[in-house]
This record gives C-alpha cells, structure tokens and sequence, in this order.
C-alpha cells in the first residue's frame, strides 16, 4: 500500500508541476494571447518543452539528483498556483478526469523493450553526472538522444527514484486527448479537421494503449498529428482568425517533436512552408523571425543538438557527414554511418529475431527490401494497425453518416487541401524509402495520409443532428475499451510465471544485475554487464582496451583509440 500512495503521489505532484511551467511558458513567451481560448489546448505540451530545455541547460553543471530535481519541481508546483490563465480550475478538472481515465495505463511490470538496453542507463546517467563527452564510445544507444531522457532524469525523486521514468509517455497521452475532445466538443464548423480529430481520438487511444510500447516514439507522433491537425484547420478554414499568432503557438512544439526523434525534421519544414502559403510572405516571415516563440525554439533546438555533440561528436546523430571525427572523443564517421545503415536495414525488415540478411548494402537500396518488408513486416505487424484504422473510420461513419448521399458543391474545400496533402505525401514517401517502420514515424505518417481523404469524402455523408450526443458516446465507448484492455492486461501481468510479474506493485520490473567496472587513473569508473545494464551504476556500457578517459576542465571525456 505505501508503494502506492508514493506512486499515485509523485504522478499527480510531478502532472501539476509540468502543467505549472506550461503556464508560466505561455505566460512569458505569449503574454498577448493569455485570453486566447487555444492556450490551454497545448499548456501541458509547453510544460513539457520547458522542463526539457532546463533539463538539457542544468546538465552541463549539474547530475539530476534528488536536490536537483526538487528544486526544479518546487518551481513548478509554485508557477501550478500562483500563475494566472483562462478557466484554470476548469482546465484543472478536465486534467484531472482524464488522468484518472487513462490511469490504468501507467501500471505496466514490464517496461519497454529498449529501456534496461538505454533508455534506463541514459536516465539514470544524467541523475549521477553531469554531461560526460564521448557516452556514444560505449554503447549505440547513447548515440540515439532524446528529449524524453532529459525530462525523465527531472522526475527522479525520493522514494520513488526511477520508477516514475514512464509518466512522461502517460502524460502525453492526457495532454492529446485534453486537446482532442476539446476540439471535438466545443467544435461549430464542421470541416475535414473535425473528422480527422475524431480519427485522431479513436485510432490512437485504441492503438496507444499498452504504454509500454511507447519508449520514446510514440509520444512525438500523438503530438505531431494535433500539430499538423491544427494547421491545416488554421491555414485553410479558420478564416476569422487566420492571424501569425496563431501559427506562433505551434512553433516551439514542432521543436519539442524534433526533440524527441529527429525523424520528425521534414515536418518543420513542411509547417515553415505552409506558414508562407497562405499569408503575406515578407509579413510573417519578419514576424516569425522576430518572435518569442521562434527565437525560443531556436535555442531549445541548439541545446538539444548540442547534446548530440557531446556524446558522439555529431551536430545531429546518428546522421555522419554531420560528425567532427577529429575531436578525440568523438566517434568516427565510419561507425556513425554503421549505425544509420543498420537502423535503415532494421526498419526495412532487414533484420530481426534470429535473422539478418546476407548483403545489408544492396538489401537497403531502391527498392530490394520490399518483398521481404511485406512477408516480415506488412503481414505481421504493420497489416493489424491498419485494420484498426479502416476499423475506427467504418464505426465512426455509421455514427455520424445521413441517410443520403450529398455532392460536396463547395469544390474550394478540395482545392484549399491540396497542397497541404501533396505535402503530407512527400513526407510519406521520405518514410516509406527511408525508414518505413511504424516506430519510426509510421504511425502518425499513414494516418494522415489515409485519414486527410476520407475526412473529405465524409463530408458527403455528414448528419449535422446530434454531432455532439454521437461525439460523447464514441468517447465514451472508446474509453471504455481501452480500460478494458488494460484491467486485461494488468490481470494477465499480476499472473505471469516469468521475471516480468508483478512483485512489487506498482512498481515495474527492474533486472538486479551483476556488474563489473574499470578504474581509470582520474578515479573515473566505466561499468559493464552482460547483456543490458538496467540500473546498474552508470556510466554503463561495453569497455575494452582502446576505451581511456581523461579530464579537462572539470568534463570527463571518454576516449577511443582510433
């Protein structure tokens, strides 16, 4: 009982402290907008952004421990009450309503399948030290940053230490679907956006519902869908509102995906150029520039790639024409590259349990890997999403079709999507040739590339009488599933025989492991397991005899003869 009230504590102490830095970001980098109705439709993503851009500037000087990351969270809870928005105890309840919806989510025994790998070392590396140039000699996944692992190492507290490293991939999922059904419920118009985020909630919430699945993927691509979502609506049917400002308030979010797998970089590009497409260039391209929400992003993107450099040497890893080699921790250009290609050879269905292809070179290009992508990968993995998406658009059109067939007159709805849709499809094509794994983006790229059509072709269909009565029950039949398939899950977990049972409830599973170290002349120690390092001190990784370390001016660097 007492591992419950701590975990139900620190969940709900470290959701009002997020919320408190949303407040206070949007409260000092749009305080023209405070009344803006769409603030608290991202407040608990910007609370995120916030405390990952402390994060990423605190661990230059400092290991996230207990002190750290109190100090840190006193701040939030202290912006949670004294900071003033629109309907606070309104969006306070909504928050809380949801949590405890989704809150069956959260109670995983076993985690995901890259979290003992790196996810859990690199965590709980930067709660020990701070920033160690050269983490990428010691293991591959150190050369795979992301944001969530800066966010995570803040959520390390007493009692609970590293048990709360998941609330962050739960929090997101609160935060989408806040800003789904407010969407949803309060909508007027009736346009393809409000298909698509009726799309959105139901195939997502019945997708995403084991967390840990998550890692760090998932939580970018449920973001990234609402972004893209959103700008649509604005850029081509918000027509009373079609302001700069509005496009403002998604800009440092686009900065939070790229964070959080840089696989989402095409998407920037893509906003920047819609920013253009629909408004006097020279105006917004100097307002942009000159906004707080622009520079702020800026910033946010060069301390996270900074990161990049610190552990591998390379402005964006594991990109290598990107890489300096010439630094001594650095790693080289030819092992970066190793690295790319393998992810590539992976997410082409090159690789996995007990096999790999003969040629990984020839296999990636043009078009080789397709036929063994299909047998290995569209049949067994990729074939079961999308008959939930086909699922979730059948059930959702006879909830809200008419009886009658309706010709779309307004043929501008078309030709105002277009370009925004040749865009999506660019994007899907850079996917599909370069990494097509649902992990790796696939997700939310094949929603909207599915769902931005039939969003259209609904509108031939569309019954205006009881949108919102229809609206209430879908969320109420979808919430219902997904709970039952977590009490599921969670009665099949509490009975499984094997290591990842439930033994200390709630807390998930946590492999105790054996661990040897190596004591460099400067008293700094490098450890190593067999297999993964789970919790194991850190840093933990593979060490042999070209591994030396060496200190300057207060940094440990962690060198590889080359």
């Amino acid at each position: 009982m007492f591992n419950l009230i701590i975990f139900v504590a620190a969940f709900y102490f470290l959701l009002l402290s997020v919320i408190g830095y949303g407040a206070i970001f949007q409260k000092l980098t749009f305080s023209r907008l405070n009344e803006s109705d769409d603030i608290t439709l991202y407040l608990g993503f910007y609370g995120i952004l916030l405390i990952s851009f402390i994060s990423f500037i605190s661990s230059f000087f400092l290991a996230h421990d207990f002190k750290h990351n109190l100090l840190v969270h006193f701040f939030g809870i202290s912006f949670f009450i004294f900071v003033k928005f629109k309907e606070k105890k309104k969006y306070i309840k909504h928050i809380f309503f949801l949590s405890l919806i989704l809150f069956l989510a959260v109670l995983i025994s076993k985690t995901h399948d890259d979290f003992p790998y790196y996810h859990l070392p690199f965590t709980k590396y930067l709660t020990e030290h701070k920033v160690i140039f050269g983490m990428g000699n010691i293991n591959h996944g150190y050369n795979l940053l992301s944001s969530t692992f800066f966010l995570n190492s803040t959520f390390y507290l007493p009692f609970i230490n590293f048990f709360s490293f998941h609330f962050s991939a739960i929090y997101f999922l609160i935060f989408f679907n806040y800003f789904l059904l407010k969407e949803i419920l309060l909508k007027k118009n009736y346009d393809p956006a409000f298909y698509l985020y009726l799309f959105s909630f139901v195939y997502f919430n019945l997708s995403f519902n084991r967390l840990a699945e998550f890692g760090t993927d998932k939580s970018g691509q449920l973001l990234i869908v609402v972004l893209i979502i959103k700008l649509l609506h604005l850029i081509n049917f918000d027509f009373d509102k079609k302001k700069i400002s509005n496009i403002l308030l998604l800009i440092p979010l686009f900065a939070l995906c790229i964070s959080l797998k840089t696989y989402f970089l095409p998407y920037i590009l893509f906003g920047l150029f819609l920013c253009f497409y629909n408004f006097n260039i020279l105006y917004t391209f100097k307002n942009i520039l000159i906004s707080r929400s622009f520079l702020f992003s800026i910033f946010f993107l060069i301390f996270y790639f900074s990161h990049h450099f610190v552990s591998t040497g390379c402005l964006i890893s594991p990109i290598s024409f990107t890489c300096f080699e010439s630094f001594d921790w650095a790693r080289e250009k030819d092992q970066i590259f190793k690295l790319s290609l393998w992810l590539e050879q992976w997410s082409k269905a090159g690789a996995g349990s007990g096999y790999r292809v003969d040629n990984p070179n020839e296999y990636i290009v043009r078009l080789n890997w397709f036929n063994n992508w299909i047998d290995k990968y569209f049949f067994t993995k990729f074939l079961d999403q999308f008959v939930l998406l086909l699922l979730s658009f059948t059930v959702i059109f006879f909830i809200f079709k008419s009886k009658n067939f309706t010709k779309i007159t307004n043929k501008s709805i078309f030709k105002r999507i277009l370009p925004f849709y040749v865009l999506i499809l660019i994007i899907f094509f850079i996917w599909f040739l370069k990494h097509p794994t649902l992990r790796y983006g696939g997700y939310s790229i094949y929603f909207l590339t599915l769902a931005i059509p039939f969003s259209y072709i609904f509108l031939m269909f569309e019954n205006k009488a009881n949108f919102k009565k229809k609206s209430i029950l879908l969320i109420v039949i979808v919430f219902f599933v997904f709970n039952l398939k977590n009490v599921n899950r969670i009665y099949k977990e509490i009975n499984r025989t094997d290591k990842y049972a439930y033994k200390d409830f709630p807390f998930f599973f946590v492999e105790d492991k054996k661990f040897d170290k190596k004591v460099f002349n400067n008293d700094f120690n490098i450890y190593s397991t067999i297999h993964h390092c789970w919790a194991s001190p850190t840093p933990c990784g593979s060490v042999n005899n070209k591994i030396f370390v060496n200190k300057r001016n207060g940094y440990f660097f962690i060198n590889k003869l080359k």
